[in-house]
């Protein structure tokens, strides 16, 4: 009985024992699950919140590790503690405030010029090539500012020499004037009494010159009526003797040449002078059927144009070849037919004196330079030019005489005296040439008569 008992107390406290056990395994048993139920949710929380930050998936990037091993290498950061840092550091390097955010940052980004042709580096290497570039160009500009600074400089020192130099120079020059005005008074003090003296004085010479005028031009009066006197007698003692003496043949009227050939198809002729008879390429002569045409017309005292102006425009040894330039319509050039060029003769240099204006190119205008036209022209076909009707001339051809302008008054420059003085000597010499030409029989060219009897005035 005692032990029965005493098992029924064991069985009772193990009963008790392993209920107690069980209550309280049971109430541990709830409070981990409340436990569990709670750390599950926050863990639930915890992977949303984490997915904010990065997604299961992303955790598995290359980038996303790589970024992991750099926070931890860095003092064992976080990855968002690491980039947090980066992105301050970043943006603070970029905009110079850390605090900036990203959307601003890019606005501002997008307001730089060129930002769009590349990234950021190369926008910021390509404006310190920029800027490299504009500081060689400064320095150099720089430079040329030192430069042109320095040459300013000594052009001005050199201004400054030259206003100083300027200004001693003034200073002498004004003392000089000085000097001289005082002498220029003095001066005119004299003068003043010279002139009244030299007044009287010419007015004595202009009553002496009047005289001495009027007694030298009763003596030319005088010498002008013996020289009438002596001319008449000089005509009258040619004209007796003009029975007994022969007369030559008038130069300008003898035949030079005759036509040997005529080439109708070419208009041009063969000539019977050559190289040989001092014939001239581009020398012209007028052409007349024969030699007795080549007399002065009593009636018009000048001579006949010819029937044609041949010119010579190739030279052989014994002949010529010249073209036709001018012909008369209704005369044809013919085999035998003469020509005539007073300047030119085979045998003999004419010598010839000219004078006055000619009109040469047929402007209606005679000049002295188309009479130097003229002398060249006469040299140039073989005659000779002399100054003076002299010795053994053949011909002194006169141009028109030039017009002397009304005297010049009192006052008037003296470079128009000394051409009214000119003037009136060529006059001079033109009359004296005219008279002695007449007086030594020599044969007067006008400018139609050479024109006619040596063709024409080439041009």
């Amino acid at each position: 009985m005692a032990a029965r008992t005493g098992a029924s107390v064991g069985v009772a406290v193990t009963i008790t024992v392993l209920g107690a056990f069980a209550l309280g395994f049971f109430v541990t048993t709830m409070v981990f699950y409340g436990q569990a139920q709670r750390a599950q949710g926050d863990l639930a929380s915890a992977n949303e919140s984490y997915k904010q930050f990065v997604s299961p998936e992303q955790r598995e990037h290359a980038v996303i590790r790589a970024i992991l091993e750099e926070a931890r290498s860095d003092g064992n950061k976080t990855v968002v503690e690491y980039l947090a840092g980066n992105r301050s550091e970043l943006v603070g390097t970029i905009s110079g405030d850390s605090a900036t955010a990203m959307p601003q940052l890019r606005q501002q980004l997008t307001e730089l010029p060129d930002s769009a042709e590349g990234s950021l580096l190369d926008l910021i290497a390509k404006k310190n090539a920029e800027i490299d570039s504009l500081t060689v160009r400064l320095e150099e500009a720089d430079a040329q500012r030192r430069a042109a600074q320095d040459a300013a400089e000594f052009e001005a020192n050199r201004v400054a020499a030259i206003e100083a130099e300027f200004n001693e120079s003034a200073a002498r020059m004004q003392g000089n004037m000085d000097e001289y005005e005082g002498r220029v008074i003095y001066t005119e003090d004299t003068l003043g009494l010279v002139d009244t003296r030299n007044t009287s004085r010419i007015e004595e010479v202009i009553a002496e010159s009047a005289d001495t005028v009027n007694r030298m031009q009763s003596q030319l009066d005088a010498v002008s009526r013996d020289n009438s006197l002596l001319r008449d007698q000089l005509a009258r003692l040619r004209g007796q003797g003009k029975s007994d003496r022969l007369q030559p043949l008038n130069e300008a009227e003898l035949v030079d040449g005759r036509i040997d050939q005529v080439i109708t198809s070419d208009d041009e002729v063969l000539l019977s002078i050559g190289r040989k008879q001092k014939a001239v390429l581009g020398m012209t002569f007028a052409v007349y059927d024969n030699a007795t045409e080549i007399r002065v017309n009593p009636a018009t005292n000048q001579y006949p144009a010819g029937k044609a102006v041949i010119e010579i425009i190739e030279v052989e040894d014994d002949f010529s070849r010249a073209r036709i330039i001018a012909s008369s319509q209704g005369n044809p050039i013919i085999r035998g037919n003469v020509i005539a060029n007073a300047v030119y003769d085979p045998k003999k240099t004419y010598k010839f004196v000219v004078d006055g204006l000619f009109d040469i190119d047929g402007n209606g205008v005679a000049t002295r330079f188309e009479t130097d036209e003229l002398e060249a022209l006469i040299e140039q076909w073989g005659g000779k030019l002399e100054d003076d009707v002299v010795g053994d001339i053949d011909f002194v051809v006169l141009g028109e005489k030039p017009i002397l302008p009304p005297p010049p008054g009192p006052g008037a420059p003296i470079a128009t005296m000394q051409e009214y003085v000119r003037l009136q000597r060529e006059i001079q010499r033109y009359d004296d040439l005219l008279i002695r030409a007449e007086d030594a029989s020599i044969p007067l060219l006008n400018a139609n008569r050479l024109q006619t009897l040596i063709g024409d005035f080439p041009n």
